[in-house]
């Protein structure tokens, strides 16, 4: 058989796109075009690994990838994958059909190589090195363009998936390429364990190249399939030419712009804040990878502080551009909102830089949706996985999140970043997108265990590249800072260590660098200086009187509770009782649709946001934790459950945030004219020492939300002693009384916080397990014992439920307008829906059947609503159950 006999590429995926099949032998050179392409335009600064790798010609780097991408799909030789499509053309469609074992041509190709091509000295590029050394230098790139599905290649034994004319065809191949690239050579350095060593970390970023070479070489808008023979030499030349049209339509690198001062980045700012002072200031001209922790209390601009910090790297060369890492999806898609009035301030007027929200909901956001913008009308790819290529421009970055990190501004949840030490397909690409940016994480202290020690190796991944980290938060623990200090340090090979500051040391800039720690004390900005009295109640009917005495007074108020279910209990219990009316209350927590949060969030920001005023008097909310990090609120008065220190502070962050006038106007200078801020604390009664349900007792599901009742506990206590959250002279006081180790507990607390401790010590050993061995390079086994199903947060699992009405025997959403389904979807927690699953009536059988094939699923709960008022479902308590 002859190379001509071997399909790449079929029809049945693409009706469009030229012939029948493609041959493989055009396939593989479609996707060598597309590298030696890259490599000459340094797209995605390929070229600059090469340099790294001692490879400084573009040429002979060009050729060198482009003939190694050529083996990417040599697995495709199998028999075992060719019977796959039958063809007149083809011998195949008169074959017996063979069974074979299931192997990816991945692990076809990989095997294909290790068992029989890498004794075939005759297809290695020229070289003086010694043979064996030659072998092992390509066994590490065949690693590399073998697994370009976004993971390495297996080694498994698949020696019957192969036909001794299907080896001798592939063998065939990759003789007649090599006339294609005459500089093809394998340099002298490659061979010095300084190089070995060096490829291992430039492994991870080759691989992903690959994968986008693979993409776009199998787009057939660019690539049609075409069946005919013809000699390599022309087909060759072809490639080339598709290659450079394909990769035109690819956005343009945008250059940086010069630091200029504040006043481009945020004309707005007339007075920087003292953190923002320090941002100017601070010397960035070490070379190598940085970290800075900002902490500083909400409102001294540290987000404002961080971007300019970013611009300054980016225009001293040491960074392309900056992602931003939320806690939620929620503060991501504020985030976003804030960057659109700055990201383009990061480069050059002529340029059209792409400003890209990353999370899984973001096509629900008509903000970015209405931003993308297209250079080809098509939409037609079909690459070996489905979605993997979009439409040109900024475009291209949105058909999937694995790409979206590859955009110079990237805003969404930190988890996508998390994503690239972590062993998920194309982690890779994650990881590629990083390289060359600012990391830039806010809200770090919400980390829990098991986050904090994924982002910790974050951390230090992104500084073992080379790449720098800007890190925010308001209430960071001594050991927070000191474990990502660390991490950083074994990134960048620092020797020191962080010292433990002084209960004064706060406003504080933590700047490490490659050779030294800096400490930086910070000012504090006048107006951030607030003093909140705390108070306590012990009974939920005590904080009731609280709510309706706010009412009476014509204050609007917001009581914060630890659970889904106890907001729902309180919100009932106030609107039967009459004493609030029901126009004038809100319930907000995560169990509603997602039609009928976005429509709660909005009348939230109407009633409590900073422009706010005459609906504000006499309001109520009812809410969750969803509360403390989301939305730009601001209340008169606040009730919140007995929470850890930290999500107290952050919840009175919203307790009188803006400065207003008796009548609730926004001033902009002067004094609060409200009432002094008092923050209503929902606990138990005060006990020097507490028995095991002291919490329990009182707060039933708040004891197991936090199921460390000793953090609670001393929470209690300091404010107790303290009688007030005063930011930000007491934080980190406050923190560390609750935080620090070595705390000794009463009795009675002491086990349950020993059980915690204990969970905290194995979530975290459990996230190291997740993550990806990368000191071993980009090579087969190096993450086989990582279990299937892996996820960025460590929480009880939750699933999805999808909202329906049945009207005149059609199942339609629950919600009307854009994206009516996924707006009619909301996640409980799996535990929640299994006491409360008898609850509902779920769509089935045949319904159900012609439902999930419609919405293309294998499998959903729907869940029928009333048309009438549903007790299980109302769009102002949410999903509940039934009641009573």
């Amino acid at each position: 058989m002859t190379i001509f006999n071997y399909w790449g590429k079929t029809r049945l995926r693409d009706t469009a796109g030229g012939d029948d099949y493609h041959l493989l032998c055009w396939h593989s050179l479609d996707v060598a075009a597309v590298g030696y392409e890259m490599v000459i335009n340094n797209i995605y600064h390929v070229t600059d690994y090469f340099s790294l790798y001692g490879l400084t010609d573009r040429d002979k780097a060009a050729q060198f990838f482009a003939w190694v991408l050529c083996w990417h799909d040599i697995g495709k030789f199998a028999h075992a994958f060719q019977q796959k499509y039958r063809h007149e053309n083809f011998s195949t469609l008169n074959d017996t059909t063979k069974q074979y074992e299931y192997a990816h041509h991945t692990e076809l190709g990989f095997w294909l190589w290790n068992d029989d091509l890498c004794e075939q000295s005759d297809l290695f590029p020229p070289a003086t090195i010694a043979p064996y050394k030659i072998k092992q230098i390509l066994s590490r790139w065949m690693s590399v363009v073998t697994g370009h599905h976004g993971r390495p290649p297996e080694a498994r034994e698949v020696c019957n998936h192969f036909r001794p004319q299907d080896s001798q065809a592939a063998h065939q191949f990759l003789l007649q390429i090599k006339a294609l690239f005459p500089l093809l050579a394998i340099p002298d350095e490659w061979a010095h364990d300084e190089l070995k060593s060096r490829f291992k970390q430039l492994s991870w970023l080759f691989s992903a190249v690959t994968v986008l070479a693979d993409w776009i070489g199998s787009d057939t808008r660019y690539f049609p399939r075409v069946a005919a023979p013809q000699p390599l030499e022309d087909y060759w030349t072809q490639a080339l030419s598709n290659a450079r049209t394909a990769l035109s339509a690819l956005p343009a690198a945008s250059p940086v712009a010069p630091f200029t001062g504040i006043g481009n980045l945020f004309p707005f700012i007339r007075q920087p804040t003292p953190l923002q002072k320090k941002a100017l200031e601070i010397d960035i001209s070490a070379q190598g990878p940085q970290l800075f922790i900002l902490e500083d209390v909400t409102g001294a601009g540290k987000t404002e502080a961080a971007l300019i910090l970013t611009h300054r790297l980016m225009a001293a060369g040491k960074a392309r551009g900056v992602f931003l890492g939320l806690p939620t999806m929620a503060t991501a898609n504020a985030m976003y909102a804030r960057m659109h009035q700055t990201w383009t301030a990061l480069y050059q007027p002529d340029a059209r830089p792409s400003l890209v929200l990353a999370h899984s909901a973001r096509h629900l956001s008509d903000a970015f949706s209405q931003s993308v913008w297209f250079t080809d009308p098509h939409h037609s790819a079909r690459p070996d996985e489905p979605n993997a290529w979009a439409q040109g421009c900024a475009a291209w970055f949105t058909d999937s999140n694995k790409k979206a990190l590859l955009a110079e501004v990237g805003v969404g949840t930190l988890d996508q970043a998390m994503m690239a030490v972590m062993a998920f397909k194309h982690h890779n690409l994650r990881l590629l997108g990083l390289n060359g940016k600012v990391l830039l994480g806010d809200e770090i202290h919400a980390c829990d265990a098991w986050m904090g020690a994924i982002v910790e190796n974050l951390v230090e991944t992104h500084a073992r590249f080379g790449n720098s980290t800007i890190l925010l938060s308001a209430t960071l623990s001594q050991s927070q800072r000191s474990r990502l200090v660390a991490a950083f340090a074994r990134g960048a090979g620092l020797k020191d260590e962080a010292p433990v500051l002084g209960l004064a040391d706060y406003p504080w800039i933590t700047h490490a660098t490659s050779e030294k720690i800096n400490h930086i004390p910070v000012a504090t900005r006048p107006q951030v200086e607030r003093s909140v009295t705390v108070s306590w109640r012990h009974s939920e009917q005590d904080c009731v009187e609280a709510v309706l005495q706010a009412v009476r007074q014509g204050d609007c108020i917001a009581w914060i509770r630890n659970s889904v279910d106890d907001a729902i209990a309180i919100y009932d219990r106030l609107v039967n009782s009459g004493a609030v009316a029901r126009e004038n209350i809100l319930l907000f927590h995560s169990r509603f649709a997602f039609s009928d949060r976005q429509r709660i969030e909005n009348k939230a920001l109407a009633w409590f946001g900073k422009e706010s005023h005459a609906p504000r008097a006499g309001k109520v909310i009812i809410s969750t934790q969803v509360l403390e990090q989301s939305l730009d609120l601001d209340f008169d008065q606040m009730i919140s459950d007995l929470a850890p220190i930290d999500l107290l502070i952050q919840r009175a962050g919203r307790l009188q945030r803006h400065i207003r006038d008796r009548y609730g106007r926004v001033k902009e200078d002067g004094g609060d004219e409200r009432h002094a801020p008092e923050l209503i604390v929902f606990a138990p009664e005060w006990n020097n020492d507490p028995p095991a349900d002291w919490l329990s007792a009182t707060l039933r599901n708040s004891a197991y939300v936090y199921p460390d009742h000793g953090q609670m506990w001393l929470t209690q206590r300091v404010l107790r002693e303290q009688g007030e959250i005063r930011m930000p002279q007491a934080a980190r006081l406050l923190i560390e009384a609750v935080y620090a180790e070595g705390i000794e507990l009463p009795e009675g607390l002491i086990k349950a916080s020993a059980e915690q401790e204990g969970k905290y010590y194995c979530d975290r050993a459990f996230a190291h397990q997740q993550g990806v061995n990368f000191a071993a390079g980009y090579i087969s086994g190096a993450n086989i014992s990582l279990p299937e199903k892996l996820s960025t947060r460590l929480a009880e699992e939750s699933i999805t439920l999808w909202l329906a009405r049945v009207i005149n025997g059609d199942v339609v959403p629950y919600a009307q307008g854009e994206h009516a389904w996924e707006m009619s979807s909301l996640r409980v927690r799996q535990s929640w829906w299994n006491k409360h699953r008898q609850d509902f009536t779920p769509l089935e059988g045949p319904a159900l059947k012609r439902w999930l094939e419609t919405q293309h699923k294998t499998e959903a709960i729907v869940l029928v609503l009333n048309n009438a008022e549903d007790e299980t479902y109302s769009p102002e308590m949410g999903l509940t159950g039934k009641r009573g």
